[in-house]
């Protein structure tokens, strides 16, 4: 079953708010005209000004339940709030139904008396995945859901998933994995080391920060997104996700550069029980457009770390 995507029209207010704002700067009014932006964006709308005038956009609103947040921006982080569980799994879909049921229904299965919440951000999703996420919830106390209304970029849309997380540890899963045995215990026993920033399933090693290729080593550069896991309060050192990555390539390898940039280790949790499955492509990209938006996302990532060679295993 397939629902259909609601339509809506920018309310007049905002229009005329926007008009104004268009004449104040043509009069080189900009601590006014930037107060009525700032006005525009609480409102949720983001403004792209060009030659002709400002552009509106509607951003996604977030409900989390039953509440509704205009824009990521005003959704309440819980960063600083203290741990309420051990792990916060973190699962973020769009259109995927059948491959996040199998992933968020096998870490429920595995999960033993391990105290855990999953945080299930629905990224605007248009199958069934709403309807059977919100059956699952009146059962099952442990899910937690975040749905935005129109689809985000994957950096933004996996940050409001961290910002609601209260788990000590934080677990990203990509929805294409099934777990299939403990692995909290595995994670929590490597994260109980206060020198290791990230753990996971996959590492990736580098020597010139331009080629990466998978590792069996312990000591990694990256540990990728398809099963990453760290403290909670490493946020508060290094933040979230660059939201400037709405493409996923390359999202994880700035995070843990991020991270390897405090001085902590990246390792990887040797023999954990997870199956990978094949990746959903994005089939509203030709695989032109995914590689033009994989290589912006690579000379990104160089203009913040492409000289940084310090910070390679081989150099600490």
């Amino acid at each position: 079953m397939t629902t259909k995507p609601y339509r809506h029209a920018i309310p007049a207010d905002i229009l005329a708010l926007s008009h104004e704002r268009d004449m104040l700067r043509r009069r080189g009014q900009y601590e006014r005209a930037d107060a009525l932006k700032r006005q525009i964006e609480e409102a949720g709308y983001a403004i792209k000004d060009n030659p002709h005038g400002a552009h509106l956009i509607i951003l996604p609103s977030i409900e989390v339940g039953g509440n509704v947040y205009r824009s990521s921006r005003q959704l309440p982080s819980m960063l600083d709030q203290p741990d309420t569980y051990l792990f916060s799994v973190n699962i973020l879909a769009h259109n995927s139904f059948e491959q996040t049921q199998r992933c968020l229904t096998s870490v429920l299965r595995f999960a033993g008396n391990t105290n855990i919440e999953i945080v299930l951000v629905d990224n605007a999703s248009q199958d069934e995945l709403s309807i059977w996420a919100a059956s699952l919830q009146y059962s099952e106390p442990r899910l937690h859901i975040l749905r935005t209304s129109r689809p985000m970029g994957e950096a933004e849309a996996r940050n409001i998933g961290l910002k609601q997380s209260q788990g000590r540890y934080i677990l990203l899963l990509d929805n294409s994995v099934e777990v299939t045995g403990d692995i909290f215990t595995p994670l929590a026993q490597v994260l109980s080391d206060e020198h290791i920033g990230i753990t996971g399933l996959h590492g990736l090693r580098t020597d010139d920060l331009r080629h990466f290729v998978e590792s069996q080593q312990r000591e990694v550069e990256v540990i990728d997104k398809l099963c990453m896991a760290f403290r909670r309060n490493l946020l508060k050192k290094v933040g979230f996700f660059d939201e400037r990555y709405r493409f996923p390539y390359y999202m994880d390898v700035d995070f843990n550069f991020a991270v390897r940039n405090t001085d902590a280790d990246i390792v990887v949790t040797t023999d954990l029980p997870i199956t990978c499955y094949p990746l959903l492509q994005d089939e509203g990209l030709s695989a032109a457009e995914r590689t033009r938006l994989t290589k912006r996302n690579f000379y990104r990532f160089l203009e913040k770390w492409g000289d940084r060679d310090d910070l390679l295993s081989e150099a600490k």
